[in-house]
This record gives C-alpha cells, sequence and structure tokens, in this order.
C-alpha cells in the first residue's frame, strides 16, 4: 500500500516536467524557420535603401528648382522660401551622403 501512495505521489510531482507541445508551440517553431526564409537578403535590402536615397535626393532637386524658379521671377525669396532652401539643401545633402554611402557598400 505504501508502495504504491509513494508510486502516485512521485508520478503526480513528475506529471509537470513532462510536458506536450501546445498549437502555440508549433506555430512559434515554424515562425522563427520562415521568418529567416522570408527576410531579403542584406544586398536586396541595400538596394532598396539605395533607391529610396535616390528618390529623395530627386525629389528634394524638384523642390530646389521650384525655389529657384520663383527666385529667378521674383528677383527675390521671402525668408521663408531661404529658410525652406536652406533645409531642403542640407536634406538633400544627407541623402546624397546615404547614396554615395549605399553605392560604397554595394560595389565592394
Amino acid at each position: 500500500m505504501k508502495l504504491l501512495i509513494v508510486a502516485t505521489l512521485a508520478l503526480a510531482t513528475a506529471m509537470p516536467v513532462v510536458t506536450i507541445a501546445t498549437i502555440a508551440d508549433a506555430q512559434v517553431m515554424v515562425g522563427r524557420g520562415a521568418s529567416s526564409r522570408d527576410r531579403p537578403n542584406l544586398t536586396e535590402r541595400r538596394e532598396a535603401s539605395l533607391m529610396e536615397a535616390e528618390d529623395r535626393v530627386a525629389e528634394l532637386d524638384s523642390k530646389i528648382a521650384e525655389l529657384k524658379a520663383i527666385e529667378e521671377q521674383t528677383g527675390t525669396l521671402t525668408d521663408a522660401q531661404r529658410r525652406q532652401m536652406a533645409q531642403h539643401e542640407s536634406r538633400r545633402a544627407a541623402a546624397q551622403r546615404d547614396v554615395d554611402r549605399l553605392l560604397d557598400l554595394l560595389n565592394r
């Protein structure tokens, strides 16, 4: 009788150690492998970043050109337009640095 009680208690305390994989565990395990396969490689991400940076440069170039056209037509810019011009030029310089950096990384 004692042996049966001890065996039952031992089995009851050992039960939490024995685990069965739940559906959530299976989803995590599947997701773990899938994320690394679906993630674009470093070169593709750099190329995407390069295209975004080139688009920013082109967009800022057009904004700067618009302000220069206004300056040619009116002969001067307002203070707000001069501030915009300075902001656009500094953002363009930063975007161009990004383009140059990414081109260097891709050409290695």
